[in-house]
This record gives structure tokens, sequence and C-alpha cells, in this order.
């Protein structure tokens, strides 16, 4: 069967993904036990710069989200993400040295960057589906972009096999591995720059100035379809903080589960890029046919999963493992093996979640995509920055609470959503006036 070009577009940019987010992914999921472990060694950053980074990435992410629509609809989503890809190669470079100003001035480029990058992203994906590969498109590149997860995992394997996290300090190695991340970020940033022209590029309107499309985002932000996937954009940002940053530093801290928890760190990676994969080659597969069950059904297992797995942690971590190493235990001896399967579980979940948000906004906001995927980001990024931000001050338990609250609360106001408005019409925004 012939592969349309939308689709080879959205394969192209799938690659894209995978090569950045192998990169920063890789060495974001061991930021903040580096960054510890660095400080114990008399370097000049604070001990807990890697949650203060991950808080001022988000929230410049978060501020940038509703202002970057407006420039990504002028300068195409293509350009938009090329132009950003700098800042990510900046803040890994900075890891070299690890000087705390750098670092957080960095993060602040990132957050911004970052906001260019997934709303261009959004745009660009919409603009080479349609209703018939929607579903398989998002699916398909969820599953290569993951690839980065499983491969940042076996690469963090290979170099902790046979060293600890300080050893891995001492020796210099971890500077080889961020000249090796700011390369493959710079060949991500090319490939990008020479993506095709979108397929599916809607007629763009006449005289549409900066405000007038800045005061677009802020419209649909009002509308009832919006305003109950509220729920559900920010517990993607409450679980991607989770599992990509609090969870691998419960691991690291919690020395009852092995001799190298810098190993198991890299086994857990390995778990999350499986899950994160497994779930999105089922998708890709389904396609079209997901519709049978229902977006908003396939959101509601995702979150019964995660808070299963969310109870699973309660009993087998102790309560301070995301504040500092401890011998603490919890209700149970912890385990290695549900430790990784946890992890699995929490990158199968996460991977669902997203995609059917992708595909709820695709189908509704498919000629506002740069202001709905904005939209999307913007609450994303509130509830990671207010993640990391108290991460130095919950316990375990104060995690897990806020967390399956909101997967909770997801589940809910998604099957609203569903029933109420996504199942009348592929395009929102023709029908609002019937709602409002």
């Amino acid at each position: 069967m012939a592969i349309d070009q939308g689709t080879k577009n959205v394969l192209r940019l799938s690659i894209s993904f995978l090569l950045l987010f192998f990169a920063y992914m890789s060495q974001e999921y061991i930021q903040e036990p580096l960054i510890e472990e660095k400080h114990k060694t008399g370097g000049n950053i604070d001990p807990h710069a890697g949650y203060h980074s991950f808080a001022i990435t988000y929230f410049f992410f978060t501020l940038s989200c509703l202002f970057v629509a407006p420039i990504i609809d002028k300068i195409s989503a293509k350009w938009g993400m090329v132009l950003r890809f700098s800042a990510y190669i900046a803040f890994q470079y900075g890891f070299i040295h690890m000087n705390t100003y750098y670092v957080y001035i960095t993060s602040a480029s990132l957050g911004v960057g970052g906001a260019f990058i997934w709303v261009g992203q959004g745009k660009y994906l919409t603009e080479n589906c349609t209703s018939e590969t929607i579903e398989r498109n998002i699916a398909l590149t969820w599953f290569i972009f993951k690839f980065c997860l499983l491969g940042g995992g076996i690469f963090l394997y290979v170099l902790f096999y046979n060293q600890k996290m300080n050893e891995f300090l001492e020796s210099g190695d971890y500077k080889t591995f961020v000249y090796i991340c700011c390369s493959i970020s710079l060949l991500a940033a090319i490939n990008t720059a020479f993506l095709p022209q979108s397929v599916y590029v809607p007629e763009r309107k006449k005289h549409e100035t900066f405000a007038k499309t800045l005061k677009a985002t802020f419209k649909i932000m009002r509308e009832s379809p919006m305003l109950l996937l509220v729920s559900i954009f920010l517990y993607t940002g409450f679980s991607r903080s989770f599992w990509i940053a609090i969870y691998p530093t419960c691991i690291k801290f919690t020395p009852a589960l092995g001799d190298n928890t810098a190993k198991l760190l890299a086994m857990s990676g390995i778990a999350t890029g499986i899950g994160q994969i497994v779930a999105g080659g089922i998708f890709s597969v389904l396609g079209k046919r997901v519709r049978i069950l229902g977006k908003d059904m396939i959101v509601v297992i995702a979150c019964v999963l995660h808070l299963i797995c969310f109870v699973l942690i309660y009993l087998f971590f102790p309560y301070d493992a995301p504040l500092h190493p401890t011998q603490n235990v919890g209700t149970f001896e912890p385990n290695a093996y549900i430790a990784i399967f946890c992890s699995g579980l929490l990158g199968f979940g996460d991977a669902i979640i997203q995609t059917q948000v992708y595909s709820f906004l695709c189908d509704g906001y498919s000629e506002e995509s740069s202001h709905a995927f904005a939209l999307f980001k913007f609450y994303s990024a509130i509830s990671s920055t207010i993640a990391f931000f108290v991460s130095k001050y919950f316990t375990l338990a104060g995690h897990l609470v806020l967390y399956g609250v909101f997967a909770i609360l997801s589940a809910i106001t998604t099957v609203l959503a569903q029933r109420l408005y996504f199942h009348k019409t592929r395009h929102l925004n023709l029908n609002l006036s019937l709602f409002n």
C-alpha cells in the first residue's frame, strides 16, 4: 500500500523528534541525581538545581505558549521549530561545567524554545493529516518518537553498567556524553530544516494581525470543549514531570533497590520507553478503528492504569524518596522488579493519554491547530511548573495524591467532552454557537 505524502512528512518530523529527545531526555533523566552528585564533590551548583531548572523551564514554557501561535502562523511550523533547536543545544552544552546561573538562564531559553517546538509540531502534524489518517499518523509519530526513551535508556545502561554516578563524574565520561548529545541535537535541527512543505495547509486568513491571532487563542480558551479538556491537559504535565524526573530520582535515592541504582535508573528509562512504544504501536496498528471504543474510554483505561501504578509506588517506596538518599522503606521492602514494572506502566499510560489528546485537538480544531496546541502546552506546562516547584517540599504521598486526583478528574471530564461535543463534528468551531 502506497504511503501518502502527508504521512511521509510526519515520518520525517518524527525522526527529528527522535533524535532531539534521545539527546535531551537521556540528559534530562539523570539531571537531578547528576547535579546532586556534582554538588557533593564541591561543584559550583545548587544541589536542587535540577528541580529548579525544570521549574524555570516550564514556567517560561507556560508564558510562551500563549504567544507563539501567531508567530508560528507567520513563519510556518517548520521554521518555528528549527529556530528554537538552538535553545536545546545551548542547555545541553551547559553540563560541561554545570554552573548554577548558566543552567538557570539556558533553562529559561529552553522553555521558550520548547513552546515553539511543541506548538510547531502540533501544527505540522495537523497540516499533514486527514480524517482518515489522523489516528494512525499521531500514533505513528508517538511510536517513532518514543524510541528516544528506549534508546536513551540503553545508552545510560551502557554508561552505568560498571560505574556509579560519582565514578561517571570523576572519569570525565560525562563530558563526552554531553558532546554526543549536542551533536545529535544538531542533526535533528538539520533534518527539520529540510522538511517538505505541508500537504494540507489551510487557506491563510487575510489581514490577520498578531493581535487578532492572539485574540483567537484566548477566544478558544473560553470555549466549553476546551474548558472540559483543561483537566487532562494539566494531568499530562503532572504525569510527564513524575516519570521523567521525580520517579527516577526516587529510584536513585532508594539504595535498598540495589548496589547500583544508577544502572537501575537506566533500566527504568528502558522500561518507560518500551511502555511508550508498545502503546504507540498498538494505536498505529488500530488507527481509525480506535473510534469504535472511543477516545474517552481509552483515556479512562489509561487513567486507571496510572492509579494502579501510583498505589504500587506508594506501597514499595520510602515516603522521602523524592527528597534525598534514604534508608527508609515503604509499606513493603523496595523491589527492583516492581520499580521497573511501574516505569513501564507509567510510560504506557502516558502515551495513551498523549495520543488521545492530540487526536481530540486535530479532530476538533483543524483550522486553529496552532492555537489549540498552544493552549494544550500552556496548561501542561503550568502543571509541570507546579510539580517541579513543590518537588523539594513534597513527600512521595503528596505527589501521588495530587496526580491521582487529576487522573480521576481527567477521566471524568474527557468522557463529558466526548459525549457533549467531540462526537458532533470533526471541526468544533463550525457548530460552537449551538452550545454557547
